[in-house]
C-alpha cells in the first residue's frame, strides 16, 4: 500500500487549483470601514465605523478639500494664498466627485486634472531649472508679468490589435507637447509625464498597511523566477527627515497620506503648509517669486497644522464601496480567470492593516485593494521618459483595483492607467506589457467569454 501512496500524494499537489476559496470578507473591501450600502452619486462617504463625532471631523474636512482657495490677501482668510503658480483653485477640481479626473480630448488646453510632471529619463532626482518638478497652468490674474508656465497639446494615435480568437479591437496611444512656454525652452534633458488624478477613496486604509507585509512581496532580482521583480521605492519622509517606503502616487512618490495631502496642497494649489513651506517658484522664475511675497502669508503658512491635519483626516476616510454582484456566477467565473491570468501576482487581493496603526478606526482591518503598492516595469509601450528616485521610466506602482468598476455609474465617464489612455478595463489590460506580459497575453488568449466575465468581475470589487 505505501508503494501507491507517495505517487498519488505528488499527484494531487501537482493539480492543485491555484484559485483560492471564496471568502465573506471579500463582500467587505474595506473591512469595518467599508461604505454600509452601494451609493453612485459620489465617492465621498465617511468610513462605515467612524462614531458621530469623528464623522464631524470627517464633514469639516471635507470643506477643505471642496472649497476653492483664493488670492492673498482676502477676507476669507482661512481660504486665501492661492498660487501664485497653480493647476486648479481645489482639491474637488480634480478628483471629481472622489473620483479620477476627467479626461480632454485631442487639441490645446490648459487641463486642472492632467498633471504634467517633469523630469529626466536616467536621474530620479532631477527637475526642469526653469519649471521644477511639475508644470502649472494657471497663475494669478492680477500680476500682469506672472502667466501661467505653459499650455498642452494633445494627440491621439490609434493602434489596432486582434485577440487570439479573432476580435479586432484597438488603441488610443496619447502623445503630448507644451505650447506657450511663458518663462523660457525646456532643458533638453527634460521629459514630460502626464499623469491624470487618481481617485482619493481607502486612502487611509493603504497607509495603514504594515511596510513588512508590503516588503515580504519584494523580489528585485525575481529569485522565485515568476518574471514579476517587484520593488519599493524609497523617497524622502519630510517630516522625520528620513527615507521612507513610497505607497502613494503613480510612481510611489510619497511615503505617507499626510505627506501626499501636503504635497498636492503646495504642487497642485499653491498652498504652502507644514511639511512644503515655501511656494513652487524656481530661481528663474523672479515674477514668480515676486508675486508669492506680495500675495501671500508673509510671516505664516497658507494652511495651518489644524486645517491641513481635518483635510488629512477627510482624505484618510473617504470610504471604499461594498462589492456588488461578486457572488454571482459570472463574477466568480471572472475571479478564476483574474488567478489563472496571475494578475494576483502584481494585484495582491488582501491584507489585514497594522493592529497598531494610530487611527483605530483603521487598525486591524481585513482589506481587499488588489495592488502590492510595488513598482513594476510595464514595458517601452507605457514608459513616460521619467524616473522617480528608485523609479525608472517605465516602472509605475500597482494601483488599487477596488471600486475600479463604479467609476462610470458615479462620474459618468472612465478612464484607466497612468494618462488615461485606457478607455476600458479591457484596453487597461491589453497595455500591460514588461513584467506583466503574460498576463496580457493570457488575456489576449481567453475566450470572449472568459473576457467579459474576468472585465465583469474587475466591476464587482
Amino acid at each position: 500500500m505505501r508503494f501507491f501512496v507517495v505517487p498519488l500524494l505528488v499527484v494531487l499537489v501537482g493539480c492543485s487549483d491555484p484559485v483560492p476559496e471564496f471568502s465573506k470578507d471579500e463582500f467587505k473591501p474595506g473591512g469595518q470601514a467599508t461604505l454600509k450600502r452601494v451609493n453612485t452619486r459620489t465617492f465621498i462617504h465617511p468610513s462605515g465605523n467612524l462614531s458621530i463625532d469623528d464623522e464631524l471631523g470627517f464633514w469639516n474636512g471635507l470643506s477643505f478639500f471642496k472649497d476653492p482657495w483664493v488670492a492673498a490677501p482676502a477676507a476669507t482668510t482661512d481660504r486665501d494664498g492661492l498660487g501664485p503658480l497653480y493647476n486648479s483653485r481645489s482639491c474637488k477640481a480634480c478628483h471629481s466627485r472622489g473620483g479620477r479626473g476627467k479626461l480632454v480630448g485631442e487639441g490645446v488646453h490648459s487641463p486642472m486634472a492632467l498633471l504634467m510632471r517633469l523630469g529626466d529619463k536616467h536621474d530620479g532626482l532631477w527637475q526642469d531649472p526653469i519649471y521644477g518638478g511639475q508644470l502649472q497652468s494657471f497663475s494669478l490674474a492680477q500680476f500682469n508679468q506672472l502667466k501661467p508656465e505653459a499650455k498642452v497639446e494633445v494627440s491621439h494615435q490609434k493602434i489596432t490589435g486582434t485577440f487570439a480568437d479573432g476580435t479586432p479591437y484597438e488603441l488610443i496611444k496619447p502623445s503630448y507637447k507644451l505650447r506657450d512656454l511663458a518663462y523660457g525652452v525646456l532643458h533638453d534633458k527634460t521629459q514630460l509625464s502626464p499623469r491624470y488624478a487618481p481617485a482619493i477613496y481607502g486612502m487611509g486604509l493603504l497607509d495603514a498597511i504594515n511596510s513588512k507585509d508590503l516588503l515580504k512581496q519584494q523580489d528585485i532580482n525575481d529569485e522565485n523566477s515568476d518574471g514579476i521583480s517587484a520593488k519599493y521605492n524609497w523617497v524622502p519622509d519630510v517630516e522625520s527627515g528620513d527615507v521612507a517606503l513610497g505607497r502613494f502616487g503613480f510612481k510611489a512618490l510619497q511615503p505617507t497620506l499626510k505627506q501626499q495631502v501636503a504635497a498636492a496642497f503646495v504642487n497642485d494649489i499653491g498652498i504652502t503648509n507644514p511639511l512644503f513651506k515655501q511656494d513652487t517658484c524656481t530661481e528663474l522664475q523672479p515674477t514668480c517669486i515676486q508675486a508669492a511675497v506680495q500675495s501671500g502669508h508673509t510671516n505664516e503658512l497658507e494652511i495651518m497644522q489644524q486645517m491641513h491635519g481635518d483635510t488629512e483626516f477627510f482624505s484618510a476616510h473617504v470610504a471604499v464601496q461594498p462589492t456588488r454582484k461578486l457572488k454571482s456566477k459570472k463574477a466568480q467565473a471572472g475571479r478564476r480567470q483574474f488567478y489563472l491570468a496571475g494578475c494576483q501576482h502584481c494585484h495582491t487581493p488582501s491584507y489585514t492593516t497594522a493592529f497598531d496603526y494610530p487611527d483605530k478606526n483603521l487598525a486591524g482591518q481585513k482589506i481587499w485593494p488588489y495592488t502590492n503598492l510595488a513598482l513594476h516595469d510595464m514595458g517601452p509601450a507605457l514608459a513616460d521618459g521619467k524616473a522617480e528616485y528608485l523609479a525608472t521610466s517605465s516602472e509605475w506602482r500597482t494601483p488599487p483595483l477596488w471600486g475600479i468598476g463604479l467609476q462610470q455609474r458615479i462620474q459618468g465617464y472612465q478612464a484607466f492607467l497612468h494618462d488615461g489612455r485606457a478607455r476600458t478595463l479591457a484596453e487597461a489590460i491589453l497595455w500591460h506589457g514588461g513584467e506583466a506580459e503574460a498576463a496580457q497575453k493570457a488575456f489576449i488568449n481567453m475566450t470572449k467569454q472568459e473576457r467579459e466575465a474576468l472585465i465583469y468581475f474587475l466591476q464587482q470589487i
